[in-house]
C-alpha cells in the first residue's frame, strides 16, 4: 500500500506585484539528488520518516514585469515515495520520492545535486491580429494571447515586449498588465496582452515586421522571430504590418451594384463619396480598375492591395478575379457598402465551381457568404503553401440548407476568421478538412466557424470538435497549438470532441479557459489527449481553467507496448471523470514515461466530480492516478445554473456557472493564471472558484451564460459590433 506523505504547491507568492524578495535559502536536509527526469529525487532517509519531509526551496531563472531577469524562489513539496513498476507495483522504492512540480536543469537547490536534464518550458502564444493588417494611422493595437505552465498573479507570464521594425529602426513596448476583449459573434472574452504601438518613428509605407519577446515568470525569454515558426506559418510566427501612419499609401475605393452597376462606366476614386455614384457590375471589373488606379495615382504597378470594393445591398454572384485582385503588401478588401446591412448584402457561389479564382491575399468583411450550389468550389486561390492569406471578419457564413461540401472554401492557405458566425441556412463548415488542400484555420471570437483543420482558436462558441491533424500535402505540422476560452459542444459525435493524438514537442499545447460539453447521444470521451493507444510523446502541455462536463477526459495513456515521456501542467480544471492508464493497466513494466501525470507533477487545485472510470480513489491500479495533487478534490459535488450535459437535461447549450451548492475548490491567492474567465467574470484569487465563475457568490450575482446554439432566423437577429464600446472588437 502506498502512503502519501505530503502535498505541496508553489509558495512565496503574493496577490499583487511581481516577484517578492528572495528569502535566504538554507540547504535542504534529506534530499540529496534531483534525478535526471526532473520530477523525482533521492531521499536516503525517506523510509524512516514518520511525517512529511520539509519542502525543497528551488531558485529558478525568470523575469519581472519589466522584462528584467528576476530569480524566483519556489517551494516544491515531496509528495510521496514512488512505487516499483508492474508487476511489483505494490512495493515502494527505498529512496525515490515524487515532487509536486518539476525541477529544471537551470534550477538551483542549495545543498542538493541537481542532475535534471529538463529545459524550462516555453511560452505558448497566438496573435489576435491577422497578418498583413493595414495600419491607417500612427497608433496600431497589437494583441497576443499567452499561456505558460508557471502562470501566477493572474498573468500567464510576467511581461511581453512588442516590437515593430522597418528593417532599420524599431519601436518597442513592454506590457505587464493584461486586458480582455469581447467578441459579439461568440459573446466570449479573451484575456491577453495588448499595446497601442506608436508607429511614428518608423518609415511611412514600409511593411513592418511585428515581433514579440515573452518573459515568463519561470524560464527563458521566448522571442517569436527566433523561437517560433519561420514566416509565414499557420502556427505562431511574426506578422507583417503596413505602416500607413500618414495615410500617404493611398486607398482606392470602388463600388459594385449587381443590378444597376456597369463595368464600362464604373469609377474608382481615392475617397468613397466620389466613387459611390458610379458602381461597377462585377467584382472582377472593380478590382482591375483599382489596379490601374493604384498604378496611375500611387505608383503601385500590378497591385490592387489596399483597395476597397464595396458591395451595394443585394445578391452578388461571385466572379473570378485572381489576376485582377493580386496584391503586394496587403490584401484587397471586399466589404458591404453599409455594414449595418450585412444580413442582406450577400456574396454567393453562383451555383458553379470557381477554381483558382481569388487572389493570394484577400479580406472579406461585413458580408453574408451564402452557398447556392451543391458540390461546388466557391473560394479557391490555388494555394500551395502558407504564403496565401484569406481573412474574413464580421461575416455570416450561410449553408442555405444545401448539402455539406468540404471544398466550398478550398485551397486558400492561411484562413483567418474573426467575429464571424453562421446564418439561418445552417453551418457550411467552411473550415473543415478536405483531402490534401492547403487550408489552415485560425478562428478568433467566432460562432461555429473554426472547423476541423483549425490550428488556433480563441474566444469561439459552439465549436463541435477539434482534431490535431497530421501534416498533409501543403499543410505543415501543427506546433505550439493554442486553444483558449472556447466553448466546445457536441451531442451526436461518436468520437472525442477534443481528439489529440500526435507528438507534442517543446513548443507545446495550450488548452486554457475552455468549456467542453458532452450531451445527447455522444458517448466517447469529451477529451482524448494522447490516450487510447497513443504512443506519441508529449511535453509542455498547459491545461488550465477548463470545465469538462458530461463525459470523461482520457489523458496521456501508456496502455500499449511503447514507452515515451508524457507530462503536463494541469491547474484549476473541473473534470467529470479523469482517466490515466499506465504500466499496471498495460502489464508493461517499461511504461513509466507518463508517471509524472499519474503522480500529478505540476498539478494543482483541480476537481474530479466522479473519480475515474474504474475507481473513485487513488492507487497504482486506479486510473485516477497514484495520489491527489495539492488542492485536488474528487467525488466533488457540482451544481450549475443550468446543466444540459449528460448529467443534466441532456439538451446541450448549458450554463456552467457553479452555484453555491458546488463544492469545487477556490483558487489560492497568487496562483490564478488569468484575471478573467471566458464570460468576462473577474478571477479573484482566494475568492474565485475553479471553472468559469467567481465564488463564493450570492445567487443574484451569477453571471448567466449559455453558448449560442440558437436557430438563425427572424426571431434571432444576428449580433452586431458594439462600436461604442472600446472593449469590443473594432476593425
Amino acid at each position: 500500500m502506498q502512503m502519501t506523505i505530503g502535498i505541496g504547491t508553489h509558495l512565496g507568492q503574493t496577490a499583487t506585484g511581481d516577484h517578492t524578495a528572495a528569502p535566504e535559502v538554507s540547504p535542504h536536509t534529506g534530499v540529496t539528488h534531483i534525478l535526471s527526469d526532473g520530477w523525482r529525487a533521492i531521499h536516503p532517509q525517506i523510509a524512516e520518516l514518520a511525517t512529511a519531509p520539509n519542502p525543497i526551496s528551488v531558485t529558478r531563472q525568470g523575469f519581472d514585469g519589466a522584462g528584467n531577469p528576476a530569480p524566483q524562489i519556489d517551494s516544491i513539496a515531496i509528495t510521496t515515495r514512488t512505487r516499483e513498476p508492474f508487476p511489483n507495483h505494490e512495493t515502494l522504492t527505498e529512496t525515490d520520492v515524487a515532487l509536486s512540480d518539476f525541477i529544471y536543469a537551470g534550477d538551483t537547490v542549495n545543498g542538493v545535486t541537481n542532475t535534471s536534464t529538463l529545459a524550462y518550458p516555453k511560452p505558448i502564444a497566438m496573435w489576435l491580429n491577422h497578418d498583413r493588417e493595414h495600419a491607417g494611422g500612427p497608433i496600431h493595437t497589437l494583441r497576443l494571447a499567452v499561456a505558460h505552465g508557471f502562470a501566477r498573479l493572474g498573468r500567464p507570464v510576467a511581461a511581453v515586449k512588442f516590437i515593430a521594425s522597418d528593417g532599420v529602426n524599431a519601436v518597442t513596448q513592454t506590457v505587464s498588465a493584461m486586458t480582455s476583449i469581447q467578441f459579439d459573434a461568440s459573446s466570449l472574452h479573451i484575456p491577453h496582452f495588448a499595446t497601442d504601438m506608436d508607429l511614428a518613428p518608423l518609415t511611412q509605407g514600409a511593411l513592418l515586421t511585428i515581433d514579440a519577446v515573452i518573459y515568463p515568470w519561470v524560464g527563458d525569454a521566448f522571442t517569436i522571430s527566433t523561437d517560433a515558426d519561420p514566416y509565414p506559418s499557420p502556427n505562431l510566427t511574426t506578422l507583417r504590418l503596413l505602416n500607413d501612419r500618414t495615410g500617404a499609401y493611398g486607398t482606392a475605393f470602388a463600388y459594385v451594384d449587381a443590378t444597376a452597376g456597369s463595368d464600362s462606366t464604373g469609377a474608382v476614386a481615392s475617397d468613397a463619396v466620389t466613387a459611390a455614384p458610379s458602381p461597377f457590375a462585377t467584382i472582377a471589373a472593380a478590382s482591375a480598375a483599382i489596379r490601374t488606379f493604384n498604378a496611375n495615382t500611387y505608383g503601385r504597378a500590378n497591385d490592387a492591395g489596399g483597395g476597397v470594393i464595396r458591395l451595394i445591398e443585394g445578391v452578388h454572384d461571385f466572379t473570378p478575379f485572381k489576376s485582377q485582385g493580386s496584391s503586394v503588401d496587403v490584401p484587397v478588401i471586399i466589404e458591404a457598402a453599409d455594414p449595418a446591412k450585412r444580413d442582406t448584402t450577400i456574396l454567393t457561389d453562383g451555383g458553379s465551381s470557381k477554381f483558382n479564382a481569388i487572389p493570394t491575399q484577400l479580406k472579406i468583411r461585413d458580408l453574408t457568404l451564402r452557398k447556392t450550389g451543391g458540390n461546388v468550389v466557391f473560394l479557391d486561390s490555388g494555394a500551395a503553401s502558407a504564403s496565401h492569406l484569406f481573412v474574413t471578419e464580421n461575416c455570416i457564413w450561410d449553408a442555405n440548407n444545401t448539402g455539406y461540401y468540404g471544398a466550398w472554401v478550398y485551397r486558400v492557405g492561411r484562413f483567418f476568421q474573426r467575429n464571424c458566425t453562421i446564418g439561418a441556412g445552417g453551418d457550411p463548415r467552411q473550415g473543415n478538412f478536405f483531402s490534401t488542400e492547403a487550408t489552415m484555420v485560425t478562428a478568433v471570437g467566432c460562432d461555429h466557424c473554426a472547423g476541423s483543420i483549425t490550428y488556433q482558436a480563441a474566444g469561439c462558441s459552439n465549436l463541435s470538435e477539434f482534431t490535431w491533424r497530421a501534416p498533409t500535402g501543403s499543410r505543415p505540422a501543427m506546433d505550439g497549438l493554442f486553444l483558449g476560452w472556447n466553448v466546445f459542444t457536441n451531442g451526436t459525435t461518436s468520437n472525442p470532441i477534443i481528439n489529440i493524438s500526435a507528438p507534442i514537442g517543446p513548443r507545446g499545447l495550450a488548452f486554457v479557459g475552455n468549456i467542453v460539453e458532452s450531451w445527447g447521444s455522444s458517448s466517447n470521451a469529451a477529451i482524448r489527449l494522447n490516450a487510447d493507444g497513443d504512443a506519441s510523446p508529449a511535453e509542455n502541455v498547459v491545461f488550465q481553467h477548463n470545465s469538462i462536463v458530461g463525459e470523461r477526459i482520457n489523458l496521456m495513456y501508456l496502455d500499449g507496448t511503447v514507452n515515451v515521456a508524457k507530462s503536463a501542467h494541469v491547474s484549476f480544471n473541473l473534470f467529470e471523470r479523469l482517466n490515466i492508464k499506465s504500466d499496471v493497466f498495460s502489464s508493461q513494466s517499461s511504461n513509466t514515461g507518463n508517471w509524472p501525470v499519474r503522480y500529478k507533477v505540476g498539478w494543482t487545485h483541480n476537481a474530479i466530480a466522479d473519480g475515474s472510470n474504474n475507481a473513485a480513489g487513488y492507487s497504482a491500479v486506479s486510473w485516477l492516478g497514484e495520489i491527489p495533487a495539492a488542492g485536488e478534490a474528487t467525488s466533488t459535488a457540482t451544481a450549475f445554473v443550468d446543466d444540459r450535459s449528460h448529467l443534466g437535461s441532456n439538451l446541450g447549450g448549458g450554463d456552467y456557472t457553479p452555484t453555491l451548492a458546488s463544492a469545487v475548490p477556490v483558487i489560492p491567492v497568487g496562483l490564478a493564471a488569468y484575471h478573467v474567465d471566458l464570460v468576462g467574470n473577474t478571477i479573484t484569487a482566494g475568492q474565485s472558484c475553479i471553472a468559469q465563475s467567481p465564488h463564493p457568490l450570492e445567487q443574484g450575482q451569477l453571471n448567466r451564460f449559455r453558448p449560442r446554439n440558437l436557430k438563425r432566423g427572424p426571431l434571432y437577429p444576428m449580433p452586431r459590433y458594439h462600436r461604442a464600446n472600446q472593449h469590443h472588437w473594432k476593425r
